[in-house]
């Protein structure tokens, strides 16, 4: 025998025997033509199916090669000649019984041997009765798990391995091709239910298996019903068994379970051109031929006859030499072709091996042995066997149960079971052909140790050119935050990092000028810190880890960057607020003066704050925060690639377990960032209008308070409200971080940018560049006020001295002196003249005149004061103290207070 273990399987066309009828051939073969033949006949029963289910009538040309190769073979049944007698089971049980009883069993001659009975249900029929009659019998077709029952089918033997060996291949596919989901679509009869059995047992641990069993005696659990409802199929599972007969395999279509999505897997015993719609008479298909092939293509069909191509076999035939003889007798036959035909030829070959050595033993024995004893008679022929007596079938048993010889199909053995012990599983698959026809291509077999193996031109990659197709498993992918969103957050992070780089450099360089000693140096720098912090903030909120302590660590050190950055960033802004609120609202001559380091005292208050929450988020169990895997509820479901692949997509959030208290927590340190901002509105509110230019950044001050507070409100709610969404979470969370910062950087530096740009000095605390021309004209209208003032004196010493005598001269008249509210008091008279209305506005305006003179003394005092705090001198109350901190006298802040608007005062 060769050693090359080929695939041998005969796809050219299938089962239905056209126009064969039992009535077409002689019930008894080879039949005796002259009188020279004197050989005994011995007579084996043929019984096939030529209709129902499964046909095998083509297997008649094998059997007939095969007798006429045995009665040639001298050495072989000497003096005998092996024929047989022919009958039809239908592949129906009660035909199959009928048709035992009348041909076998009540006709002569009796036959020594059964060969058949057509297909399993006929099979396991006949066998279950066939060891009542002493007869043995061989199946060449039948695979049937239950038939491996020795206690039930005593004398039977089978030339195919059973289809409870067909897991294993289904165990070498998943494992070979990463499947780990199988979805059985089952028959409830002999033939399956044990394989499905047997598949869940060995693929345990390998793969999944769902299963769908359908039973069409009952119309609430048949294939109709589930097929009308639609749950034949599992829809998470694209690889799928069909275990079934061809007729309900047609009826399984689904236009949506179609190649290269889904891969089925047949049986190859289905009759060739099986899923033609035009085949099937007893129920409508809504598809067409050309559908049904397009489903097929790419399908996988699993064959228990797959043979050696023996070279040496005892018929002295190769296995092309019988195929050569088969298709021309079954041509002349008129005969299809089937794919089990071969083992009908080596099932004869393995009676008349056993008839030979139970020959021998007949001429070994002589009368008075019990050995073939029958009905206390001697026998010693074998054509005198009885169905009464069973010494002859122990005896065909015996030797049949030992048999082992190489036949066509291989080496011909039986395990105890009576069931072939050397096979392979063949592995074929559906494809179309260069001409667009759909043919069944061999592409290996599987060994009974597990091993696939190849034929010469395919692999998986021929087997699946897209690539191997997903078995429906749902992945669980971690989805992190889309590349696009992570580069923008990048970008932004890292203009912040500038930013902030540029306004420590700008402290840094100019921290000697007026312009920054008024804003104080080191508040600033703490702010420019947090924000830094705030900026980095980022580039964790874009890092995403898909392991799980990796994201843990990032969760933890994102909330301490928040957190502490937040504080550092606002913290000096609150307290500079406080301050500027203090000068303006108490006016007290008395009242402490608040130094720079105070103010840094209490940042740091705040910032420990922060540091005692975030310790207790790793000291108690219940509040550390780690990565928590949870469903994406955007996209929880996605079909992506060639194949469409199903995935789950999850995302990892920072969370602490149990979740209640990790809400919790989170509220309070929400809560405690929203005490910091509340508290900075009203004084923000308080001193939006100080306008006084040593106190130059409180105006921004103002605008970062309400900007800031605004963005949080809007971060801390949509950043509740969307904690799940990835992708939504971390912009809101980046750029609500980002606007804080750079608003914060943006109207504490940018006018300072401006200002030093306008006097490069850093000493002008003006707001627009024409300072020169504004201070001109400033100066111009002083000296205007002051002459003028200086007439005005020079009149009111005229006045006063007038007024002594209680009279003012105005012309050649003299008026009265003036009252309290600029009013002339008249000299009461009982003259009455016309000219007293002029009189009397004259004299108002002249004191109107006067007292406006004390006003305008004052307004020239206070645009001295202006003119000196245009120049950046150390007047109104303003002093810059050694420690190049803003500080107030006592008499200063007095009189700052009384010209605030804040205390109503002006």
């Amino acid at each position: 025998m060769s050693s090359k273990f080929e695939v041998v399987v005969l796809f050219s066309s299938f089962v239905v025997a056209l126009g064969s009828r039992l009535e077409d051939f002689k019930s008894i073969y080879p039949s005796v033509k002259n009188g020279n033949d004197t050989r005994i006949p011995l007579t084996l029963g043929l019984m096939v199916s030529f209709s129902g289910d499964y046909v095998t009538s083509s297997s008649i040309a094998s059997v007939q090669i095969a007798l006429d190769l045995i009665n040639e073979n001298s050495s072989l049944l000497p003096g005998y000649r092996l024929q047989y007698k022919l009958t039809d089971s239908q592949c129906n049980q009660t035909v199959a019984y009928d048709s035992f009883f009348l041909k076998y069993v009540r006709e002569q001659p009796n036959i020594v041997g059964l060969v058949g009975s057509g297909c399993e249900d006929a099979t396991i029929a006949v066998a279950s009765i066939s060891h009542y009659f002493n007869i043995t019998q061989v199946s060449p077709d039948s695979a049937a798990p239950v038939l491996e029952d020795r206690t039930k089918y005593r004398r039977y033997f089978q030339m195919l391995p059973s289809e409870s060996s067909l897991p294993i291949v289904y165990k070498v596919l998943c494992t070979m091709f990463g499947w780990r989901k199988l979805h059985t679509i089952t028959a409830e009869n002999d033939v399956f239910n044990k394989v499905l059995d047997v598949t869940r047992g060995l693929l345990k641990g390998v793969a999944e298996i769902t299963s769908v069993i359908y039973n069409d005696a009952n119309p609430q659990n048949s294939i109709d019903y589930y097929i009308h409802n639609e749950r034949l199929f599992d829809e998470d599972t694209r690889i799928i068994e069909l275990a079934m007969y061809e007729s309900d395999a047609r009826k399984a279509y689904h236009k949506s379970k179609i190649s290269p999505k889904y891969v089925l897997i047949l049986r190859t015993w289905y009759p060739s051109g099986w899923w033609d719609p035009a085949n099937e008479l007893n129920y409508i298909l809504n598809c067409t031929k050309r559908q049904m092939e397009n489903a097929l293509n790419g399908a996988l069909s699993v064959s228990l006859d797959t043979f050696y191509n023996a070279e040496d076999s005892l018929s002295g035939l190769t296995f092309s030499q019988y195929w050569d003889w088969y298709t021309q007798l079954g041509d002349k036959l008129g005969l299809n072709y089937n794919h089990s035909d071969p083992t009908f030829f080596d099932a004869v070959w393995a009676y008349a091996i056993a008839l030979n050595k139970t020959i021998q033993d007949l001429n070994e024995q002589t009368c008075g042995t019990t050995s073939f004893m029958s009905n206390n008679s001697c026998q010693t022929s074998i054509e005198n066997f009885a169905y009464s007596n069973s010494a002859f079938v122990e005896r065909m048993f015996k030797h049949l149960s030992n048999t082992s010889f190489t036949g066509i199909t291989g080496n011909v053995s039986f395990t105890t079971n009576g069931i072939r012990s050397s096979y392979a599983i063949g592995v074929s698959q559906y494809r179309f052909n260069k001409a667009g026809i759909l043919e069944i291509v061999p592409i290996g077999y599987v060994t009974q140790t597990g091993e696939m193996i190849f034929n010469e031109t395919e692999s998986s990659e021929t087997i699946f050119p897209y690539g191997i197709p997903p078995d429906g498993t749902t992945f669980t992918v971690e989805k992190g935050i889309e590349k696009p969103l992570t580069i923008i957050m990048y970008i932004l992070a890292i203009l912040g990092m500038i930013l902030v780089s540029v306004c420590i450099g700008f402290t840094a360089i100019f921290h000697k000028t007026r312009l920054v000693r008024l804003t104080s140096p080191a508040l600033t720098m703490i702010t420019c810190s947090g924000c830094c912090l705030l900026y980095i903030c980022i580039f964790f909120a874009a890092i995403q880890s898909k392991a799980i302590l990796p994201t843990s660590v990032i969760c933890n050190v994102r909330i301490w960057l928040w957190s502490i950055g937040y504080s550092l960033a606002f913290g000096p802004i609150l307290v500079k607020t406080c301050r500027i609120y203090y000068i303006f609202n108490d006016p007290r001559p008395n009242k402490l003066a608040v130094k720079d380091w105070m103010l840094v005292a209490i940042v740091c208050i705040l910032v420990a704050i922060d540091v005692v929450l975030m310790i207790l988020t790793l000291s108690v169990p219940q509040l550390r925060v780690g990565a928590v895997l949870v469903h994406d509820l955007v996209n929880p479901k996605s079909e992506t690639g060639f194949f469409e692949e199903e995935t789950m997509n999850m995302i990892l959030v920072c969370e602490s377990t149990p979740k209640k208290s990790f809400q919790i927590w989170r509220i309070i340190l929400i809560a405690y960032k929203a005490i910091l901002q509340a508290s900075a509105i009203p004084l923000a509110f308080a001193i939006r209008k100080v306008k006084t230019k040593g106190l130059n950044d409180s105006k921004y001050l103002v605008a970062i308070v309400f900007i800031t507070s605004i963005s949080l409100a809007v971060i801390i709610v949509c950043y509740a409200a969307i904690y799940d969404h990835v992708n939504t979470s971390a912009a809101i969370y980046s750029i609500g971080a980002w606007i804080t910062s750079t608003t914060i950087l943006s109207l504490l530096f940018i006018p300072k940018f401006y200002y030093l740009y306008c006097d490069p000095n850093g000493e002008n605390l003006g707001s627009t560049c024409n300072y020169e021309e504004k201070l001109s004209s400033l100066e111009d209208r002083i000296n205007q006020l002051e002459t003028e003032l200086r007439t005005l004196k020079k009149t009111r010493k005229t006045i006063r001295q007038a007024s002594q005598s209680n009279f003012i001269l105005v012309g050649n008249d003299t008026l009265p002196p003036c009252n309290k509210n600029g009013i002339a008091e008249h000299v009461k008279s009982t003259d009455v003249s016309t000219e007293m209305g002029f009189e009397s506005a004259v004299e108002d305006n002249v004191c109107q005149r006067i007292d406006d003179d004390f006003d305008r003394e004052n307004t020239i005092a206070s645009l001295r004061i202006t003119s000196q705090s245009e120049r950046l001198e150390p007047a109104a109350g303003l002093v810059i103290e050694k420690d190049e901190t803003l500080s107030l006298t006592t008499q200063e802040s007095v009189f700052l207070a009384q010209a605030s608007p804040v205390t109503g005062r002006s």
